[in-house]
């Protein structure tokens, strides 16, 4: 079969044609799910280096391991593979999550999960509160009330670099403490499908 011809094949096909060891077949799998793969590590990774050799990985290890690989739905196959190493990723410490991007997940699933919804933020609060005293008062005019650097310099007679110096201690911290609870949670939102 001609590669021009393997857009109007299904899914199941083009699994028996990679496991049969077909390059095209295995390069049409590529260039279906490829880009949407990158896009689901990309919305929790946000680092486009370590997204791209994720999903390199991801299709190597496809390849390799294609003769032994029971695949009944390859989206979803490849989705919850993705997901996989996206948890890998986090848990080695090579990236490291933005509360932005934490706010943003709970956000995006809060109507499907609330409870979790209640739970980050119960984390994130508990964690928040055992802050130092001024980082916790500083964090908090960042992040809950919107006052620039600057402002909150102002508002407490300090320099704008002690607020920065302040702030990379919180998110360090706050980081730190999320970090198992976050791929936990990570794990259990429908993120990639």
């Amino acid at each position: 079969m001609q590669a021009g011809n393997l857009s109007g094949i299904t899914d199941e096909e083009l699994v028996k044609g990679l496991q049969e060891g077909n390059a095209l077949y295995f390069e049409e799998v590529y260039n279906r799910y490829s880009s949407r793969l990158y896009s689901a590590a990309y919305n929790i990774l946000r680092n486009k280096q370590i997204c791209e050799d994720l999903v390199q990985e991801l299709f190597v290890d496809l390849w390799v391991k294609r003769e032994h690989l029971t695949i009944l739905k390859l989206r979803s196959y490849l989705y919850m593979s993705v997901r996989n190493k996206v948890l890998m990723t986090l848990r080695s410490g090579r990236v490291v999550l933005d509360l932005e991007v934490v706010e943003m997940l709970t956000n995006e699933f809060a109507a499907d999960n609330r409870l979790l919804q209640k739970e980050i933020h119960e984390n994130l609060e508990r964690g928040i509160s055992e802050l130092p005293e001024k980082c916790r008062e500083i964090f908090v005019l960042s992040r809950k009330k919107q006052l620039s650097h600057k402002e909150i310099a102002s508002l407490l007679n300090i320099s704008v670099k002690t607020v920065e110096n302040h702030l990379t201690i919180a998110l360090k911290r706050l980081r730190a403490s999320m970090a198992d609870f976050l791929l936990l949670a990570i794990s259990l939102l429908p993120l990639f499908m």
